[in-house]
């Protein structure tokens, strides 16, 4: 666990709850993502990330540090959207991800992507494929969490997070194609 982390967990376990707020400032846009990532949706990202620091804090007291904090805040913040999505199923699509699809990118030019800001181009693909593809992506891409970290945070196997991992790739590399009219290797050599 982070020395930081410990400190200041230990503090607020002392009674110290101003604290924490340097814990949701450290963790605050790592949270968001992992949920937007899940619930591909702004408003919804940001209650899920509200709520997991709200539950995180209500069960500090059962954090033993056996783990890093952040991968215990992943869990929280994993479940919470789960379960945001199971509610909220039929609101699945957010305003941006339909301005997304009303674009067609099969119209574009090579001038007109290079425009396209690439972190744009690989929101937009990793917002098509499912919330669990979407999630381990970004775990292990953008948080660069290890497999075995990935595993305690999802309770799958090893063999189940590589097969997931492969297929997210997969999938990200055909969306890519798709939006890319065929030209994804010219963004991903970039």
């Amino acid at each position: 666990m982070n020395h930081s982390d410990k400190k200041i967990i230990n503090q607020i376990k002392k009674g110290d709850i101003s604290a924490y707020a340097s814990l949701v400032n450290r963790y605050q846009n790592m949270a968001f993502t992992l949920a937007y990532s899940i619930t591909k949706n702004k408003e919804d990202a940001e209650e899920v990330a509200q709520d997991a620091f709200v539950k995180a804090y209500k069960k500090l007291d059962t954090f033993k540090g056996k783990s890093k904090f952040s991968t215990w805040l992943y869990q929280i913040i994993y479940r919470t959207a789960l379960s945001k999505l199971r509610i909220k199923k039929e609101n699945w699509l957010s305003t941006d991800e339909n301005e997304d699809r009303n674009i067609n990118f099969g119209t574009y030019e090579q001038d007109h992507l290079e425009r396209l800001d690439k972190k744009k181009i690989l929101k937009i693909a990793i917002n098509k494929l499912n919330e669990d593809e979407g999630f381990l992506l970004v775990l292990y891409y953008y948080q660069e969490l290890s497999i075995d970290e990935i595993c305690t945070l999802t309770a799958y196997t090893e063999s189940n997070v590589k097969v997931k991992l492969y297929r997210a790739r997969k999938n990200l590399y055909h969306n890519l194609q798709i939006i890319m009219n065929g030209e994804a290797k010219t963004l991903l050599q970039n």
